[in-house]
């Protein structure tokens, strides 16, 4: 069975998920709530029984029984009432496997289930998405015309990813207009940070947070001279989230010392986790560039760097989600994504709750006239005065 914990808001890259480190849950807690389950279908056999004697007499089309299993069990977790956990059917798994290393066949886009709905929360740069004209904020209705509301984001991962070379049409409500897409899927390439340099001042965009992001980001830095670096900024915006290890080895790499993040389980116990001293960017002043997408992993970053006083937040409030989900690989090649704990920023914030406040608020306004970024510019260079 392959264990492993994530962070992020139900996010896909159509196709790309976003996972964590290995951690097993408590064995008690899987054996009572088997029981407790198992109980339920016990005591509900007779209705369970009728309803499958009802279709095989009554039902005028086709049965597929593996579709009715998959359903059932989908409903089964839907009933816990918690957006994050999920099951993923084999077929559905593959996918989530298959997309782990960042190179898929898709369009390029990241979303989010959001109130039942496939919000946009990020488009790759060079991307066919990009190239389309897709935006972050749109919220996808229809894929090759079949409506997506209240599908899962696995469902909806089926349906807009696909073989490169084939086609397939969105339809998508930008605030109140419906716009239609036709998508050539394609190969995409993903990285998970993107560097830049202005004014002396490096820019690193983290578009998620893959399991080695850390020694992409130290590799791609070995190019530049830190010693005439006056500032750093560290771009979470648009990102949902990923490894929860890598959020943690991130945010060490800005940080002398101090608690990172904190774990609660199921049990009310903690776990911390502290920055240890001999990275790369501790003596750098940073500012970090966050919006409503930033989500999870990239709020454990936001959050640790600002709780320890490492750098100022500008832009707008955190999405807030605070919780841990396992993912379980299940004997028949499916998995259970399911929510096991919640994390606490420095401070003791429960994103759970709320969002991450920026220090100084910035309305984007205009994706040409970075505004956000500007402001972060201007209190990096006015402090090395």
């Amino acid at each position: 069975m392959k264990i492993i914990k994530i962070l992020f808001v139900i996010v896909l890259m159509l196709s790309s998920f976003f996972l964590g480190s290995a951690v097993s849950i408590s064995k008690s807690f899987v054996e009572n709530s088997h029981q407790s389950i198992f109980k339920q279908f016990v005591a509900n056999k007779d209705i369970i029984n009728e309803i499958q004697s009802l279709v095989e007499t009554d039902f005028i089309g086709e049965v597929d029984t593996k579709q009715m299993f998959d359903q059932a069990v989908k409903g089964m977790v839907y009933g816990l009432n918690d957006p994050y956990t999920e099951y993923y059917n084999a077929v559905e798994a593959k996918a989530f496997w298959d997309d782990l290393n960042g190179n898929f066949e898709g369009i390029g886009v990241e979303i989010s289930n959001s109130d039942g709905r496939a919000l946009v929360v990020s488009v790759l740069d060079n991307s066919p998405a990009k190239k389309s004209g897709l935006l972050k904020g749109d919220v996808v209705l229809l894929v090759d015309e079949i409506d997506v509301e209240g599908m899962t984001i696995g469902e909806i991962a089926t349906k807009i990813k696909g073989a490169a070379g084939t086609v397939v049409k969105l339809k998508v409500l930008r605030n109140e207009e419906l716009l239609d897409f036709s998508i050539e899927r394609a190969e995409v390439v993903a990285e998970s940070v993107v560097i830049d340099i202005q004014d002396d001042v490096l820019i690193l965009r983290f578009l998620r947070f893959d399991e080695d992001t850390d020694l992409e980001l130290q590799n791609k830095i070995q190019g530049y001279d830190l010693s005439k670096i006056r500032g750093i900024i560290v771009d979470v915006r648009g990102n949902p989230g990923g490894y929860f290890d890598s959020a943690i080895k991130v945010s060490d790499l800005f940080l002398k010392e101090g608690l990172i993040v904190s774990e609660r389980h199921k049990d009310q116990s903690k776990e911390d986790w502290k920055a240890k001293e001999g990275d790369v960017f501790e003596n750098q002043k940073i500012v970090v560039l966050i919006d409503e997408y930033s989500a999870s992993a990239s709020e454990i970053l936001a959050g640790a760097i600002s709780d320890n006083d490492r750098g100022e937040l500008v832009g707008k409030k955190t999405y807030g989600k605070g919780s841990v989900q396992t993912v379980e690989e299940l004997s028949d090649g499916s998995i259970l994504k399911i929510t096991s704990g919640e994390w606490l920023t420095p401070k003791g914030l429960n994103l759970r709750k709320d969002g991450i406040l920026p220090d100084v608020e910035v309305d984007l306004q205009d994706l040409k006239d970075d505004l956000q970024l500007k402001r972060g510019m201007e209190l990096l260079l006015d402090k090395t005065i």
